[in-house]
Protein backbone atom coordinates (compact mmCIF):
# COMPACT_ATOMS: atom_id res chain seq x y z
CA UNK A 1 0.00 0.00 0.00
CA UNK A 2 1.41 3.33 -1.37
CA UNK A 3 0.76 5.31 1.81
CA UNK A 4 2.17 2.98 4.23
CA UNK A 5 5.42 3.13 2.03
CA UNK A 6 6.57 6.86 3.27
CA UNK A 7 9.10 8.64 1.10
CA UNK A 8 12.25 8.44 2.58
CA UNK A 9 13.82 12.01 2.08
CA UNK A 10 13.66 13.71 5.51
CA UNK A 11 13.26 17.48 6.51
CA UNK A 12 13.55 18.51 3.47
CA UNK A 13 13.07 22.54 4.05
CA UNK A 14 13.41 22.07 7.21
CA UNK A 15 15.91 24.96 7.87
CA UNK A 16 13.23 27.25 6.41
CA UNK A 17 10.52 25.75 8.95
CA UNK A 18 13.06 26.16 12.42
CA UNK A 19 14.60 29.23 11.06
CA UNK A 20 11.15 31.05 10.79
CA UNK A 21 10.24 29.82 14.60
CA UNK A 22 13.17 31.50 15.60
CA UNK A 23 15.30 27.91 16.33
CA UNK A 24 18.62 26.57 14.48
CA UNK A 25 17.75 23.84 12.05
CA UNK A 26 20.66 21.60 13.55
CA UNK A 27 21.63 22.09 17.62
CA UNK A 28 24.41 20.61 18.60
CA UNK A 29 24.40 16.74 19.91
CA UNK A 30 24.47 15.84 23.12
CA UNK A 31 27.38 13.67 24.35
CA UNK A 32 26.68 10.41 23.40
CA UNK A 33 24.82 7.98 26.64
CA UNK A 34 22.01 5.43 26.92
CA UNK A 35 19.97 7.80 30.14
CA UNK A 36 21.13 11.40 30.03
CA UNK A 37 21.33 12.75 33.11
CA UNK A 38 17.92 15.40 32.73
CA UNK A 39 15.96 11.42 32.32
CA UNK A 40 14.50 10.18 35.61
CA UNK A 41 12.34 7.04 35.64
CA UNK A 42 9.50 7.09 38.06
CA UNK A 43 9.25 4.57 40.94
CA UNK A 44 7.72 1.47 40.24
CA UNK A 45 4.54 2.57 41.84
CA UNK A 46 4.32 6.57 40.37
CA UNK A 47 1.56 7.39 38.60
CA UNK A 48 2.87 8.23 34.49
CA UNK A 49 1.49 8.43 31.57
CA UNK A 50 3.48 8.55 28.01
CA UNK A 51 2.15 9.70 25.04
CA UNK A 52 2.88 7.87 21.31
CA UNK A 53 2.56 9.98 18.59
CA UNK A 54 1.49 8.13 14.91
CA UNK A 55 -0.31 9.43 11.55
CA UNK A 56 -0.88 6.70 9.63
CA UNK A 57 -4.50 5.37 9.63
CA UNK A 58 -4.26 1.58 10.28
CA UNK A 59 -1.32 2.24 12.38
CA UNK A 60 -3.34 4.48 14.60
CA UNK A 61 -6.43 2.26 14.75
CA UNK A 62 -3.91 -0.56 15.45
CA UNK A 63 -2.65 1.20 18.53
CA UNK A 64 -6.11 2.14 19.60
CA UNK A 65 -6.33 -1.84 20.09
CA UNK A 66 -3.11 -2.41 21.46
CA UNK A 67 -2.45 0.19 23.93
CA UNK A 68 -5.38 -0.61 26.69
CA UNK A 69 -3.90 -4.28 26.67
CA UNK A 70 -0.68 -2.44 27.48
CA UNK A 71 -1.83 -0.77 30.36
CA UNK A 72 -3.66 -4.10 31.89
CA UNK A 73 -0.11 -5.83 31.57
CA UNK A 74 1.94 -2.75 33.27
CA UNK A 75 -0.83 -3.27 35.95
CA UNK A 76 -0.76 -6.29 36.35
CA UNK A 77 2.90 -5.97 37.14
CA UNK A 78 1.87 -3.19 39.97
CA UNK A 79 3.14 -0.39 37.25
CA UNK A 80 0.27 2.49 37.04
CA UNK A 81 1.27 3.14 33.06
CA UNK A 82 -1.04 4.90 31.32
CA UNK A 83 -0.52 5.76 27.63
CA UNK A 84 -2.21 8.65 25.51
CA UNK A 85 -2.01 8.19 21.81
CA UNK A 86 -1.31 11.84 19.59
CA UNK A 87 -2.45 11.55 15.97
CA UNK A 88 -0.12 13.66 14.19
CA UNK A 89 -1.30 15.23 10.33
CA UNK A 90 -2.43 12.38 7.99
CA UNK A 91 0.30 13.91 4.75
CA UNK A 92 3.65 12.56 5.17
CA UNK A 93 5.02 15.87 4.66
CA UNK A 94 3.18 17.60 7.75
CA UNK A 95 4.02 14.81 9.61
CA UNK A 96 7.40 15.51 8.82
CA UNK A 97 7.30 19.19 9.78
CA UNK A 98 5.46 18.40 12.96
CA UNK A 99 8.19 15.92 14.31
CA UNK A 100 11.09 18.31 13.23
CA UNK A 101 9.64 20.86 15.48
CA UNK A 102 8.33 18.75 18.20
CA UNK A 103 12.18 17.90 18.51
CA UNK A 104 13.67 20.82 18.44
CA UNK A 105 11.08 22.34 20.61
CA UNK A 106 11.96 19.31 23.23
CA UNK A 107 8.01 18.53 23.24
CA UNK A 108 8.39 15.26 21.48
CA UNK A 109 6.09 12.04 22.28
CA UNK A 110 7.87 9.70 24.33
CA UNK A 111 7.58 7.46 21.84
CA UNK A 112 7.97 7.74 17.89
CA UNK A 113 7.67 6.11 14.61
CA UNK A 114 8.68 6.75 10.95
CA UNK A 115 10.82 5.09 8.31
CA UNK A 116 14.15 3.64 9.23
CA UNK A 117 15.94 6.09 6.74
CA UNK A 118 14.79 9.13 9.04
CA UNK A 119 16.70 8.11 11.81
CA UNK A 120 20.65 8.97 10.84
CA UNK A 121 19.82 13.04 10.32
CA UNK A 122 17.23 12.43 13.15
CA UNK A 123 20.14 10.77 16.09
CA UNK A 124 23.28 13.05 14.21
CA UNK A 125 21.22 16.37 15.48
CA UNK A 126 20.96 14.77 19.04
CA UNK A 127 17.16 14.24 18.95
CA UNK A 128 16.99 9.98 19.82
CA UNK A 129 18.03 8.56 23.14
CA UNK A 130 21.05 6.23 22.83
CA UNK A 131 19.21 2.92 23.31
CA UNK A 132 22.53 1.41 23.16
CA UNK A 133 22.96 0.21 26.63
CA UNK A 134 19.73 -0.69 27.20
CA UNK A 135 19.65 -2.97 24.49
CA UNK A 136 22.41 -4.67 25.12
CA UNK A 137 20.83 -5.41 27.94
CA UNK A 138 17.65 -6.74 26.75
CA UNK A 139 18.09 -10.28 26.38
CA UNK A 140 15.25 -10.36 23.82
CA UNK A 141 17.07 -7.76 21.40
CA UNK A 142 19.15 -10.60 20.53
CA UNK A 143 16.14 -12.53 18.76
CA UNK A 144 15.95 -9.19 16.35
CA UNK A 145 17.44 -10.38 13.19
CA UNK A 146 21.17 -9.96 13.59
CA UNK A 147 20.89 -8.20 10.03
CA UNK A 148 18.82 -5.56 11.05
CA UNK A 149 20.28 -5.10 14.60
CA UNK A 150 23.49 -4.16 12.25
CA UNK A 151 21.50 -2.16 9.94
CA UNK A 152 20.56 -0.55 13.48
CA UNK A 153 24.10 1.25 14.68
CA UNK A 154 24.65 4.60 13.19
CA UNK A 155 27.74 6.08 12.21
CA UNK A 156 28.99 6.83 15.43
CA UNK A 157 28.19 3.02 16.47
CA UNK A 158 25.40 3.70 18.61
CA UNK A 159 21.72 2.17 18.57
CA UNK A 160 18.71 4.66 18.70
CA UNK A 161 16.09 2.56 17.64
CA UNK A 162 14.54 -0.71 17.75
CA UNK A 163 13.08 -2.38 14.44
CA UNK A 164 9.12 -1.94 14.28
CA UNK A 165 8.93 -4.31 11.17
CA UNK A 166 11.28 -5.92 8.55
CA UNK A 167 10.82 -5.31 4.64
CA UNK A 168 11.26 -7.66 2.25
CA UNK A 169 11.28 -6.34 -1.49
CA UNK A 170 11.39 -8.48 -4.74
CA UNK A 171 10.29 -8.16 -8.30
CA UNK A 172 6.42 -9.65 -8.36
CA UNK A 173 5.56 -10.84 -11.79
CA UNK A 174 2.39 -11.88 -13.23
CA UNK A 175 2.64 -15.78 -13.66
CA UNK A 176 -0.37 -16.33 -15.54
CA UNK A 177 0.27 -13.68 -17.93
CA UNK A 178 4.02 -15.07 -19.02
CA UNK A 179 3.08 -18.53 -18.97
CA UNK A 180 -0.02 -17.98 -21.20
CA UNK A 181 2.48 -15.85 -23.26
CA UNK A 182 5.42 -18.46 -23.97
CA UNK A 183 7.73 -16.94 -21.46
CA UNK A 184 10.35 -18.41 -18.98
CA UNK A 185 9.25 -17.71 -15.20
CA UNK A 186 12.17 -19.48 -13.83
CA UNK A 187 14.16 -17.20 -11.97
CA UNK A 188 16.84 -14.68 -14.02
CA UNK A 189 20.11 -14.25 -12.77
CA UNK A 190 21.20 -11.35 -14.20
CA UNK A 191 19.98 -7.97 -15.92
CA UNK A 192 20.59 -9.52 -19.27
CA UNK A 193 18.25 -12.35 -18.66
CA UNK A 194 15.72 -9.96 -17.56
CA UNK A 195 15.75 -8.06 -19.84
CA UNK A 196 15.88 -10.51 -22.98
CA UNK A 197 12.86 -12.00 -21.42
CA UNK A 198 10.91 -8.69 -21.00
CA UNK A 199 11.88 -7.87 -24.78
CA UNK A 200 10.53 -11.42 -25.97
CA UNK A 201 7.32 -10.50 -23.71
CA UNK A 202 7.11 -6.69 -25.10
CA UNK A 203 5.42 -7.88 -28.51
CA UNK A 204 3.14 -10.04 -27.27
CA UNK A 205 1.82 -8.21 -24.40
CA UNK A 206 1.40 -4.86 -26.65
CA UNK A 207 2.73 -2.26 -24.04
CA UNK A 208 5.66 -1.84 -21.50
CA UNK A 209 5.79 -5.42 -19.62
CA UNK A 210 7.80 -3.81 -16.48
CA UNK A 211 7.82 -1.66 -13.74
CA UNK A 212 11.03 -0.32 -12.00
CA UNK A 213 10.33 2.89 -10.23
CA UNK A 214 11.92 6.05 -12.12
CA UNK A 215 11.22 9.79 -12.43
CA UNK A 216 10.46 12.73 -9.94
CA UNK A 217 7.17 11.73 -8.78
CA UNK A 218 7.82 8.62 -7.32
CA UNK A 219 9.61 10.79 -4.63
CA UNK A 220 11.89 8.36 -2.86
CA UNK A 221 9.95 5.41 -3.62
CA UNK A 222 12.48 6.00 -7.29
CA UNK A 223 15.60 5.14 -4.50
CA UNK A 224 13.69 2.82 -2.04
CA UNK A 225 11.47 0.82 -4.79
CA UNK A 226 13.53 0.62 -8.12
CA UNK A 227 17.16 2.10 -8.51
CA UNK A 228 18.61 0.47 -4.98
CA UNK A 229 17.45 -2.63 -5.98
CA UNK A 230 19.74 -2.38 -9.18
CA UNK A 231 22.55 -0.79 -6.80
CA UNK A 232 23.01 -3.46 -5.00
CA UNK A 233 23.35 -5.32 -7.87
CA UNK A 234 26.68 -3.87 -8.97
CA UNK A 235 29.77 -4.25 -7.41
CA UNK A 236 30.33 -0.62 -6.62
CA UNK A 237 29.67 1.01 -3.18
CA UNK A 238 27.18 4.12 -2.95
CA UNK A 239 28.96 5.03 0.44
CA UNK A 240 31.90 4.63 1.81
CA UNK A 241 31.89 3.98 5.90
CA UNK A 242 35.73 4.16 5.56
CA UNK A 243 35.68 7.63 5.47
CA UNK A 244 32.23 8.55 5.42
CA UNK A 245 32.06 9.86 1.76
CA UNK A 246 28.75 9.25 -0.55
CA UNK A 247 30.49 8.13 -3.66
CA UNK A 248 29.16 9.96 -6.60
CA UNK A 249 30.45 8.35 -9.75
CA UNK A 250 31.21 4.53 -9.86
CA UNK A 251 31.39 1.82 -12.52
CA UNK A 252 28.33 0.51 -10.97
CA UNK A 253 26.51 3.71 -11.01
CA UNK A 254 27.49 3.96 -14.65
CA UNK A 255 25.76 0.66 -15.10
CA UNK A 256 22.51 1.00 -13.52
CA UNK A 257 21.93 4.55 -15.21
CA UNK A 258 22.77 2.34 -18.57
CA UNK A 259 21.02 -0.13 -17.52
CA UNK A 260 17.53 2.30 -17.47
CA UNK A 261 18.56 3.25 -20.72
CA UNK A 262 18.57 -0.07 -22.27
CA UNK A 263 14.82 -0.27 -20.39
CA UNK A 264 13.61 2.63 -21.96
CA UNK A 265 15.15 2.39 -25.24
CA UNK A 266 13.40 -1.18 -25.58
CA UNK A 267 10.13 0.11 -24.27
CA UNK A 268 9.62 -2.10 -21.73
CA UNK A 269 9.00 0.96 -19.37
CA UNK A 270 5.45 2.80 -18.96
CA UNK A 271 7.23 6.01 -19.38
CA UNK A 272 3.60 7.78 -19.24
CA UNK A 273 2.96 6.66 -15.91
CA UNK A 274 6.24 7.30 -14.46
CA UNK A 275 5.70 10.50 -14.87
CA UNK A 276 1.87 10.95 -13.74
CA UNK A 277 1.93 12.66 -10.48
CA UNK A 278 0.73 9.54 -8.88
CA UNK A 279 2.75 7.07 -11.19
CA UNK A 280 1.89 3.88 -8.72
CA UNK A 281 -2.19 4.69 -9.90
CA UNK A 282 -1.83 3.04 -13.53
CA UNK A 283 0.80 0.48 -13.33
CA UNK A 284 0.58 -1.46 -9.91
CA UNK A 285 -3.36 -0.28 -8.91
CA UNK A 286 -4.33 -1.01 -12.69
CA UNK A 287 -2.25 -1.91 -15.13
CA UNK A 288 -0.74 -5.04 -13.33
CA UNK A 289 -4.06 -5.96 -12.13
CA UNK A 290 -5.82 -6.14 -15.42
CA UNK A 291 -2.25 -8.11 -16.68
CA UNK A 292 -1.35 -5.51 -19.06
CA UNK A 293 1.80 -5.09 -16.71
CA UNK A 294 3.92 -7.99 -16.19
CA UNK A 295 6.60 -7.49 -13.73
CA UNK A 296 6.77 -5.05 -10.64
CA UNK A 297 9.31 -4.08 -7.86
CA UNK A 298 7.10 -4.77 -4.81
CA UNK A 299 6.87 -5.94 -0.97
CA UNK A 300 5.06 -7.65 1.77
CA UNK A 301 2.36 -5.33 1.38
CA UNK A 302 1.75 -5.52 -1.95
CA UNK A 303 0.09 -9.11 -0.90
CA UNK A 304 -2.57 -7.68 1.09
CA UNK A 305 -2.59 -3.42 0.42
CA UNK A 306 -2.16 -3.58 -3.24
CA UNK A 307 -3.41 -6.68 -4.73
CA UNK A 308 -5.50 -8.26 -2.12
CA UNK A 309 -9.38 -9.07 -1.32
CA UNK A 310 -10.75 -6.03 -1.07
CA UNK A 311 -8.21 -3.63 -2.69
CA UNK A 312 -8.63 -1.36 -5.17
CA UNK A 313 -6.20 -3.90 -7.34
CA UNK A 314 -7.50 -6.80 -6.55
CA UNK A 315 -6.60 -9.64 -7.98
CA UNK A 316 -8.68 -12.76 -7.13
CA UNK A 317 -7.14 -15.87 -6.92
CA UNK A 318 -3.94 -13.32 -6.45
CA UNK A 319 -1.40 -16.71 -5.45
CA UNK A 320 -2.28 -18.72 -8.40
CA UNK A 321 -1.74 -15.97 -10.69
CA UNK A 322 0.94 -13.81 -8.69
CA UNK A 323 4.76 -15.08 -7.79
CA UNK A 324 7.96 -13.53 -7.31
CA UNK A 325 11.43 -13.49 -8.49
CA UNK A 326 14.89 -12.71 -6.50
CA UNK A 327 16.49 -9.27 -7.79
CA UNK A 328 19.11 -10.53 -10.33
CA UNK A 329 22.49 -8.76 -10.42
CA UNK A 330 24.25 -7.15 -13.14
CA UNK A 331 27.04 -10.20 -13.60
CA UNK A 332 24.81 -13.17 -12.14
CA UNK A 333 23.37 -14.13 -8.70
CA UNK A 334 20.27 -13.22 -6.87
CA UNK A 335 19.29 -11.41 -3.79
CA UNK A 336 16.19 -9.76 -1.85
CA UNK A 337 15.72 -6.43 -0.61
CA UNK A 338 15.89 -7.14 3.81
CA UNK A 339 15.59 -4.15 5.64
CA UNK A 340 13.88 -2.52 8.88
CA UNK A 341 11.10 -0.41 7.39
CA UNK A 342 9.62 1.70 10.41
CA UNK A 343 11.56 2.00 13.44
CA UNK A 344 10.41 3.06 17.15
CA UNK A 345 12.44 5.60 18.58
CA UNK A 346 12.11 7.89 21.78
CA UNK A 347 13.45 11.39 22.32
CA UNK A 348 16.50 12.40 24.51
CA UNK A 349 14.55 14.89 26.18
CA UNK A 350 11.87 11.97 27.57
CA UNK A 351 11.17 12.23 31.11
CA UNK A 352 10.89 8.39 31.25
CA UNK A 353 12.90 7.10 28.86
CA UNK A 354 12.78 2.86 30.99
CA UNK A 355 8.93 3.12 30.88
CA UNK A 356 9.05 4.25 27.13
CA UNK A 357 11.46 1.49 26.28
CA UNK A 358 9.17 -0.55 28.18
CA UNK A 359 6.09 -0.07 25.35
CA UNK A 360 8.63 -0.47 22.59
CA UNK A 361 9.55 -3.80 24.09
CA UNK A 362 5.79 -4.59 24.59
CA UNK A 363 4.85 -3.37 21.01
CA UNK A 364 7.97 -5.53 19.25
CA UNK A 365 7.01 -8.77 21.11
CA UNK A 366 4.15 -11.40 21.51
CA UNK A 367 0.70 -10.71 19.91
CA UNK A 368 1.37 -7.02 20.15
CA UNK A 369 3.91 -7.44 17.10
CA UNK A 370 2.24 -10.41 15.59
CA UNK A 371 -0.71 -8.07 15.45
CA UNK A 372 0.82 -5.23 13.93
CA UNK A 373 2.75 -7.30 11.19
CA UNK A 374 -0.48 -8.76 10.04
CA UNK A 375 -2.29 -5.03 10.07
CA UNK A 376 0.68 -3.55 7.54
CA UNK A 377 2.09 -6.83 6.13
CA UNK A 378 5.35 -6.52 7.30
CA UNK A 379 7.72 -9.93 7.79
CA UNK A 380 8.92 -9.93 11.49
CA UNK A 381 11.94 -8.14 12.52
CA UNK A 382 12.70 -11.19 15.27
CA UNK A 383 12.88 -15.40 14.71
CA UNK A 384 10.67 -16.20 17.25
CA UNK A 385 6.82 -14.63 16.07
CA UNK A 386 6.35 -17.17 13.24
CA UNK A 387 4.22 -19.57 15.80
CA UNK A 388 2.28 -16.22 17.06
CA UNK A 389 -1.35 -16.02 15.80
CA UNK A 390 -2.37 -14.07 14.01
CA UNK A 391 0.81 -13.93 11.64
CA UNK A 392 1.19 -17.70 11.63
CA UNK A 393 -1.78 -17.53 9.53
CA UNK A 394 0.23 -15.58 6.87
CA UNK A 395 2.74 -18.21 5.42
CA UNK A 396 3.64 -15.36 2.46
CA UNK A 397 4.96 -13.14 5.12
CA UNK A 398 6.50 -16.06 6.69
CA UNK A 399 8.51 -16.85 3.54
CA UNK A 400 9.29 -13.42 3.12
CA UNK A 401 10.85 -13.37 6.79
CA UNK A 402 12.81 -16.21 6.08
CA UNK A 403 14.80 -15.10 3.48
CA UNK A 404 16.02 -12.21 5.31
CA UNK A 405 18.66 -13.82 6.46
CA UNK A 406 20.14 -13.61 2.51
CA UNK A 407 18.98 -10.42 2.03
CA UNK A 408 20.71 -7.43 0.96
CA UNK A 409 20.00 -3.54 2.16
CA UNK A 410 21.47 0.04 2.39
CA UNK A 411 22.28 1.66 5.19
CA UNK A 412 20.87 5.67 5.59
CA UNK A 413 23.48 8.08 5.76
CA UNK A 414 23.07 11.89 6.39
CA UNK A 415 22.43 13.07 3.35
CA UNK A 416 20.24 10.82 1.95
CA UNK A 417 16.74 13.10 0.76
CA UNK A 418 19.59 14.71 -1.56
CA UNK A 419 20.63 11.24 -2.85
CA UNK A 420 17.31 10.53 -3.82
CA UNK A 421 16.05 13.58 -5.22
CA UNK A 422 19.13 13.91 -7.67
CA UNK A 423 18.30 10.18 -8.34
CA UNK A 424 14.73 10.66 -9.12
CA UNK A 425 16.19 13.34 -11.57
CA UNK A 426 18.40 11.43 -13.29
CA UNK A 427 16.21 8.40 -13.77
CA UNK A 428 13.71 10.66 -15.25
CA UNK A 429 16.06 12.42 -17.69
CA UNK A 430 16.75 8.94 -18.89
CA UNK A 431 13.39 7.41 -19.44
CA UNK A 432 11.91 10.02 -21.58
CA UNK A 433 14.55 10.06 -23.81
CA UNK A 434 16.16 13.48 -22.76
CA UNK A 435 19.76 11.58 -21.79
CA UNK A 436 22.01 9.32 -22.16
CA UNK A 437 23.16 7.18 -19.44
CA UNK A 438 26.13 8.55 -19.18
CA UNK A 439 24.71 12.01 -19.30
CA UNK A 440 22.81 11.09 -16.40
CA UNK A 441 25.51 10.19 -14.53
CA UNK A 442 27.39 13.29 -15.20
CA UNK A 443 24.41 15.05 -13.89
CA UNK A 444 23.75 13.03 -10.53
CA UNK A 445 27.26 13.25 -9.90
CA UNK A 446 27.39 17.47 -10.29
CA UNK A 447 24.31 17.50 -8.80
CA UNK A 448 25.67 16.13 -5.39
CA UNK A 449 28.38 17.19 -5.12
CA UNK A 450 26.73 20.75 -4.99
CA UNK A 451 24.38 19.62 -3.00
CA UNK A 452 26.78 17.74 -0.48
CA UNK A 453 29.69 19.13 -0.64
CA UNK A 454 32.89 17.97 -2.22
CA UNK A 455 34.26 17.16 1.03
CA UNK A 456 31.31 14.74 1.50
CA UNK A 457 31.56 12.71 -1.23
CA UNK A 458 33.67 10.51 -3.72
CA UNK A 459 34.63 9.20 -7.39
CA UNK A 460 35.56 5.79 -8.19
CA UNK A 461 37.09 4.95 -11.43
Amino acid sequence: MHRLRVSAAFLAGATLILSACGQAATPSPPPATSTPSAATSAPPSAAIELTVLEHQDPRINELKALLPKFEAAMKAQGKNITVKLLEGPAPDSEFRTKLTLDYNAGNAADVTSYPSSWVPDLASAGFLLDLTDRLNGWADYQRFYQVLREQAVQGDGRTYTVPREATVQQFFYRKDVLEANGISTTQPQTWTDLLDRMEQLRPKLGKPPILIPAGKPWGGGTFDEGFIHLMLGTNSPLYDTSDGKWVVRSPGLLSVFNYYEALAKADLLPVDALVNPEPWVPTKYEAFPKGELAVATCGTWCWIFDWGPGTRGEIPDIFNKVATWEFPTEKGGTFVWGATGWVWAIPSTTKYPDEALELVKWLTSGEALATHLVTIGAASPRDDIQSVAPYSEKAFLIDAEKALTRGRAFQPRPGIDKIQQFVGEATEEIITGRMTGQQAADLFATKATEALGSDKVKELR
